[in-house]
């Protein structure tokens, strides 16, 4: 589980109850495409929920033609979108 918010989450009771929504969250996603941070459907669905901040970003890097940058930024986007909506869909 990414990190990024931590500071705004909830403290955990129990580290293991932790971990264990974290792995289960890991599994969930690997399990067909209702989750997979690679399909096509799902990128858009999570560039399409960015917020301003990422949405200026992305222009820039259009702008700049810098398209690894491009890239990282939407795959990691999608990534933590999809994670945020499997650990809501678990708990």
């Amino acid at each position: 589980m990414l990190n990024n918010d931590s500071y705004y989450e909830a403290p955990w009771d129990d580290q293991a109850e932790h971990d264990e929504l974290a792995e289960q969250v890991y599994e969930y996603m690997k399990l067909g495409e209702q989750f997979d941070p690679t399909d096509k459907s799902n990128m858009g669905e999570a560039i399409s929920q960015a917020s301003e901040g990422d949405q200026e970003i992305i222009r820039d890097f259009i702008e700049r033609k810098e398209w690894d940058k491009l890239g990282a930024k939407l795959f990691y986007m999608t990534y933590e979108y999809m994670e945020k909506c499997a650990e809501i869909h678990l708990t």
